[in-house]
């Protein structure tokens, strides 16, 4: 999460970029996870490429609901990983 807000800039292409490099590093993450680590760090991939897939246009709605479930599923591995 820290990379995309370093990385998303303000405009949409920036922001998908980073959507799309926090999915892939999430993917990874998530495969050598254990469990229920790794199902909420694929769940936030998942979350980063419908964001990816909103911002450039591939799909409707709002990012800002994308963003919404991030931040909850980031507030949740904090919990688990009792980071914070």
């Amino acid at each position: 999460m820290a990379g995309y807000r370093r990385n998303a800039g303000t405009g949409r292409s920036g922001q998908a970029a980073a959507a799309q490099q926090a999915y892939q590093e999430l993917m990874g993450a998530g495969l050598r996870a254990e469990e229920p680590v790794a199902a909420t760090i694929r769940r936030l991939a998942a979350e980063f490429q419908e964001l990816n897939f909103r911002l450039t246009g591939m799909t409707g709605g709002d990012p800002n609901q994308v963003i919404a479930d991030i931040n909850t599923d980031m507030a949740g591995l904090y919990t688990m990983c009792h980071v914070g």
